[in-house]
C-alpha cells in the first residue's frame, strides 16, 4: 500500500495522539504538535506492509530513525528501556469496572454452602 497524502497523514496522526497522547511512544518525548511526530510502524513494513491504525505509533524522529526496521522489542532492548504504557480503550475500561462491579456483589450475596438435614 502507497503512503498516505498529507491530509490523510494529518488524520492518521491525530487518531494516533487521541490513542496514545501526543507524545513518542518510545522515549515519551511530548510534541508540542503534530507536526514534529513522525508515524513509525510498530511491526515494521518489510514484516507487515500496510498502513493500519494498529500497527502505528507516534515516534520523534531519533527514535523513528534508530529503530528503523527493526521490531520494537530489539530497538527498546538495545535501548534499555521499555514503552510507556498505552492507555486501555473506553470500552476495554468500562467492561472492566463492570466485571470487578459483578465480582463484589456476587461476593455479597453468595449462598450459604452449609448442608442443612432434617432430623
Amino acid at each position: 500500500m502507497a503512503r498516505p497524502n498529507s491530509t490523510r497523514m494529518r488524520a492518521i496522526k491525530r487518531a494516533l495522539a487521541d490513542r496514545d497522547g501526543a507524545g513518542c511512544f518510545y522515549c515519551g518525548h511530548p510534541f508540542n504538535t503534530l507536526l514534529a511526530a513522525t508515524v513509525d510502524h510498530l511491526i515494521p513494513q518489510s514484516v507487515l506492509p500496510g498502513w493500519a491504525l494498529m500497527n502505528l505509533v507516534l515516534a520523534c524522529r531519533p527514535c523513528n530513525e534508530a529503530k528503523a526496521d527493526q521490531l520494537p522489542q530489539v530497538f527498546l532492548r538495545a535501548a534499555g528501556c521499555a514503552p510507556l504504557p498505552r492507555r486501555p480503550h473506553p470500552f476495554v475500561t468500562t467492561v472492566a469496572a463492570l466485571a470487578a462491579r459483578l465480582a463484589r456483589v456476587e461476593l455479597r450475596h453468595r449462598p450459604s454452602t452449609e448442608v442443612v438435614t432434617a432430623g
